[in-house]
């Protein structure tokens, strides 16, 4: 199950998907509030999120899966490891973290959330200040149209619906201690030049669970499945492997 990030929804995982799918039965939702999922009523939440991939899983049938989130997707993994674990055969975190917002970041995500409410304008510029950290250096210098991606995918999504997902991820609960209750793999998908989620952040909290594959990825940002989808690929093929012979 690749579940997506923030701004996107289900589609971002085009780069890779194609190949996954010949290998894996490849499940790829929206996340509440994203893509073609409906708004839920109420405040959002990585609580909801995590229920809605738990009734997937239930609709489909499935007993396990190896869940690979980026970023936002892997907030959502650790939520529903924290309430599912027995349906996880493993979970990627590609991008992404365990542990809570820091009170500073919560500040600057409650002004972010200000300015794109703004109006169409601000939500533009939001988008496009956000696809520039997004990217390695000289990724982002060399290849603007993923840049503009980033900005045409946030901007089909709309402002509360980008507000409302915002606000899930300054909210979500610190799930730093759970990473050494448990028992399965955790993937770490570490971009040396991420300044989404710091290679300094993700080191420091890789070693806390039991089972870790860690991988960096020289000259990459927050984006490797834009950056460097084949290593990806790669390294995901060989994690359900893993996971699947344990």
């Amino acid at each position: 199950m690749l579940v997506h990030g923030f701004p996107n929804d289900g589609n971002a995982w085009h780069t890779i998907a194609p190949v996954l799918a010949t290998k894996f039965n490849l499940i790829i939702p929206d996340l509440p509030a994203a893509g073609n999922s409906e708004v839920p009523a109420g405040q959002l939440t990585m609580q909801m999120m995590a229920e809605a991939l738990y009734h997937i899983l239930e609709q489909e049938q499935l007993d396990k899966v190896v869940m690979a989130g980026h970023s936002m997707g892997g907030y959502a993994a650790m939520e529903f490891a924290s309430r599912y674990p027995e349906r996880l055969k493993g979970i990627s975190l590609v991008h992404s973290l365990a542990s809570a917002d820091t009170e500073e970041k919560k500040e600057q995500r409650r002004k972010s959330v200000a300015l794109m409410q703004k109006g169409k304008a601000e939500l533009q510029m939001f988008l496009r200040g956000m696809s520039q950290n997004l990217f390695a250096e000289k990724f982002a210098r060399e290849h603007p149209e993923a840049l503009r991606e980033v900005v045409e995918n946030g901007m089909r999504q709309g402002a509360s619906r980008l507000a409302a997902l915002y606000t899930a991820i300054m909210n979500r609960q610190d799930h730093t201690g759970l990473l050494s209750q448990l028992t399965m793999p955790v993937q770490w998908i570490i971009g040396e030049e991420d300044n989404a989620t710091p290679m300094r952040d993700a080191l420091s909290q890789c070693s806390r669970s039991a089972i870790s594959k860690v991988s960096v990825y020289n000259s990459c940002g927050h984006m490797s499945f834009v950056e460097m989808p084949e290593r990806l690929i790669s390294d995901l093929v060989e994690f359900v492997a893993f996971c699947s012979n344990r």
